[in-house]
């Protein structure tokens, strides 16, 4: 097994200083090939500003108790507009399965939280873990590449922009919800059959 696989993986929103806390070390680190945005320095003053930008939302990805990035959303101008953002602060613990989870996390909570018509994001055609999501997962639709969108180790990249299928991701959260009412379907099941057991276990003395 891959060690990027040897810890399982959750995903916590932003919503507490602490939290904002662990998403600020997120932004501080300088250097990503996973990072939709590219290689981004932040001054101190930049990461406050988007932490605490109101139109922008966050979930921190962890592998165990360890921090290894956060996926980011904020809305356009248009309504049911959104745009989705990466930043791997441990390059080296994403993987295309890794991608994918962070993704439908931060989409089930968007698609509970709103009305949703479009949801853009932009992969970098250098980072191979991101292309590799691409291919092997259904949830996005290439649309175009943009030339030169970005710069790095001293050449410009092309940018692919994807849109995401959101009646697959819409599909999927209904397939999650049939399995949560499966399982407490089987819990109350087992709560009574224990109770049952438990009643006619019981010994009533006049």
């Amino acid at each position: 097994m891959d060690g990027r696989e040897s810890a399982s993986l959750n995903f916590i929103p932003v919503l507490t200083e602490d939290e904002e806390k662990m998403l600020d070390g997120v932004l501080a680190a300088p250097f990503s090939y996973v990072s939709t945005e590219g290689p981004v320095w932040r001054t101190a003053e930049i990461r406050r500003r988007i932490v605490e930008d109101e139109r922008r939302s966050h979930i921190l990805a962890c592998r165990g108790e360890r921090v290894i990035g956060a996926v980011s959303w904020s809305a356009g101008q248009t309504p049911g507009y959104f745009r989705l953002n990466l930043t791997s602060c441990s390059d080296g613990d994403w993987a295309p399965k890794t991608v994918d989870e962070a993704i439908r996390a931060a989409l089930s909570t968007v698609l509970r939280a709103a009305e949703v018509k479009r949801v853009e994001l932009l992969v970098a055609t250098y980072s191979e873990v991101l292309l590799e999501y691409l291919t092997e997962y259904s949830g996005f639709i290439v649309e175009g590449v943009l030339r030169d969108r970005f710069f790095i180790d001293g050449e410009f990249w092309a940018g692919v922009i994807c849109r995401a299928d959101v009646n697959e991701f819409m599909q999927h959260r209904e397939r999650l919800s049939e399995s949560r009412t499966e399982l407490l379907s089987s819990l109350r099941k087992k709560t009574l059959e224990d109770l049952k057991v438990a009643h006619d276990g019981t010994s009533w003395s006049a």
